[in-house]
């Protein structure tokens, strides 16, 4: 009898799809999956959900996934959006491709994940879900140990991220209250990964080593060339950033040797740069920022001013370097210490 009301209950929260054994059930008619299997999938379109542990009601978390596969042998590559839960305008990117690539022309395998952090975003927060800390600084995660993003991250490493996985990108935007143009993280020792950051038609590429935790260094430093591609503001979707993200993603299909057509070179080169310089607000007030994404400024350039409540300057902040304006707070009212403006060097 209690299995039975517990079945019941099952059905009623996940749907009629949901089957007997936690394994192999579904929702509606999206297959759940605890770890993916690309070689068994015939060629096409396959929607999943993967289950990555469960939330705090001891539901389960589902991701959704969308797999692409070629009707010609190839390489798969990982694309993921989300992972913060307030940066979206790579999930319109995802649904985009999705929707415009045949699998009849493309050789090998897409794996997209349009959403990795469920809890974030239903919390409308960049972190996971309404408590949780920062999932990108928690890959490959840890199985027993460790806070919550910690093992959600190991459920998708070892069950979705890591086998199979050729080439990656992680598709990301600023947080809230700032923005980035379009720009990408590399790590220039990884050559395939330096050439996948050009082929995705950036204003900017900053040379990095690094972040321990992220996702594309943990791929990298598993030999799996990754770049993360930063996609302008939070909470929306930027048609234009979204259309020119998406070319990006196609044209580096392209040259990888995905899909078959004319590789695009940049009509402008990209700004490339090692350092970042923030610009950090004194005391709180309302910030104007002086200066545009992509702008170069020299050193002691006027680049923002915080006003009181009445409108009277409180602090005019000059560029302490000379670069290129790859961020800037779009939300006035900072407090002290928040970012207003961010310099590539």
């Amino acid at each position: 009898m209690v299995r039975l009301m517990a079945r019941l209950i099952l059905v009623l929260l996940l749907g009629p799809g949901w089957a007997s054994q936690a394994e192999d059930f579904a929702v509606g008619d999206v297959p759940v999956i605890g770890s993916l299997d690309v070689a068994g999938l015939a060629a096409g379109r396959h929607h999943f959900y993967f289950n990555a542990g469960r939330g705090p009601t001891g539901l389960p978390l589902l991701v959704p996934v969308i797999v692409l596969k070629g009707a010609q042998p190839g390489r798969q590559l990982l694309l993921t959006a989300a992972v913060h839960g307030d940066e979206l305008n790579g999930v319109r990117v995802i649904h985009r491709l999705a929707a415009d690539i045949a699998t009849d022309d493309l050789a090998g395998t897409i794996v997209a994940v349009p959403g990795v952090n469920q809890p974030g975003m239903e919390a409308h927060s960049r972190y996971f879900g309404v408590r949780g800390g920062d999932p990108n600084r928690a890959f490959p995660g840890s199985e027993r140990q460790g806070d919550a993003e910690s093992r959600f991250a190991y459920h998708l490493w070892h069950g979705l991220f890591l086998p199979g996985t050729d080439l990656a990108v992680d598709l990301h935007t600023q947080t809230t209250g700032t923005s980035y143009p379009l720009f990408v993280f590399a790590d220039f020792r990884n050559e395939t990964a330096r050439g996948m950051a050009f082929s995705l038609l950036p204003d900017m590429i900053k040379n990095d080593p690094g972040e321990e935790g992220t996702l594309e260094t943990s791929l990298v430093r598993k030999n799996i060339p990754a770049v993360t591609f930063e996609i302008g503001g939070p909470k929306q979707f930027q048609k234009s950033l979204v259309s020119k993200a998406q070319a990006g993603v196609m044209n580096l299909l392209t040259e990888q040797g995905f899909l078959q057509g004319e590789i695009q070179r940049s009509r402008r080169q990209p700004v490339v740069g090692t350092t970042f310089t923030n610009v950090y607000a004194d005391e709180g007030g309302l910030a104007v920022i002086e200066v545009d994404l992509r702008d170069r400024v020299k050193k002691g350039t006027e680049i923002a001013t915080v006003y009181d409540p009445f409108g009277q300057p409180l602090r005019r902040h000059l560029a302490p370097v000379s670069g290129a304006v790859v961020a800037i707070a779009t939300d006035p009212l900072r407090d002290p210490g928040a970012m207003l403006v961010r310099i590539l060097h």
